[in-house]
């Protein structure tokens, strides 16, 4: 067996996900797949991969660990993902495969997919093959009404499968790393304004993405770090120099004053100018 259905683009352009490409190998010991980081193929610098293992066996290759993949175990693979995988010679996969997009993925999959493919154990194959399939006779006979039937289709096989599957990798260093990254620049830059979508950008990731990872990483909220970051800027200039306080205010990223007392107030317990009694030489 070995099927390739392209579909075509929805009249409709903001469904949370849409099926681009879907097939399936079967009894295909030659499958492999290497496509380099950010590779254009078949859109897959801007599409998601879902592949599912019906039986047989085959392997994934990512970050120098080669994982076993078999029967109701799979992976999906986030855009311009670097992307290594193939079947086993002797007992070759049966495996179906989607390619899709849609609107604000990155926070219907909480994720997943974005640093490294993740890798799930399914509890139930049944459901999840009669989804796939359906899908496949969609792609089969594809008319112009079918568009619905298959965004839901697909919607409901991606959430099926958020909501059943354990992950078998579970390293996230990848994703933390970039995070501190980004705080470590947040933080020698804090007196120049910053948005949360600036951070994520320096991170590489969603807003949304970047904002439930940030509290995770670092225990707080981004909001809660850059003002953190500017208070100890703050007490250093209050400590150190002879500045006013509405000038140390703007030297460190408030843009006012009432506003930067509060939230000194709120750190310290105190007010900036008690803060700077304290510390006088």
């Amino acid at each position: 067996m070995k099927e390739h259905i392209f579909l075509p683009k929805p009249i409709f352009q903001r469904h949370s996900c849409f099926p681009d490409f879907i097939g399936g190998y079967g009894d295909f010991p030659e499958h492999a797949v290497n496509r380099e980081f950010a590779t254009t193929e078949n859109n897959l610098d801007r599409y998601y991969n879902l592949h599912i293992v019906l039986s047989g066996k085959g392997y994934l290759y990512t970050d120098g660990i080669t994982y076993e993949l078999t029967q109701g175990q799979g992976f999906l693979y986030g855009p311009g993902l670097r992307q290594q995988y193939h079947s086993d010679v002797r007992d070759p996969w049966d495996i179906r495969w989607v390619h899709f997009f849609g609107m604000r993925l990155e926070e219907l999959l909480d994720g997943k997919g974005l640093d490294e493919p993740w890798l799930f154990q399914l509890t139930d194959l049944a459901p999840i093959e009669g989804l796939i399939d359906r899908l496949l006779d969609l792609g089969r006979t594809y008319e112009v009404d079918d568009e619905y039937a298959a965004a839901s289709t697909l919607y409901e096989l991606l959430t099926r499968i958020q909501t059943t599957a354990s992950q078998l990798n579970v390293s996230v260093q990848h994703a933390a790393d970039k995070i501190r990254a980004a705080a470590n620049y947040v933080r020698a830059n804090c007196n120049q304004p910053f948005t949360l979508e600036q951070a994520a950008a320096i991170a590489g990731y969603s807003p949304h993405y970047f904002s439930r990872k940030f509290n995770q990483t670092m225990g707080k909220s981004f909001s809660d770090f850059l003002v953190e970051s500017r208070i100890l800027q703050a007490k250093r200039l209050l400590a150190s120099t002879g500045l006013s306080i509405k000038l140390i205010a703007l030297e460190t990223g408030f843009s006012q004053t009432s506003y930067f007392g509060k939230c000194f107030r709120d750190q310290e317990g105190m007010t900036p100018l008690q803060f700077r009694d304290m510390h006088k030489t």
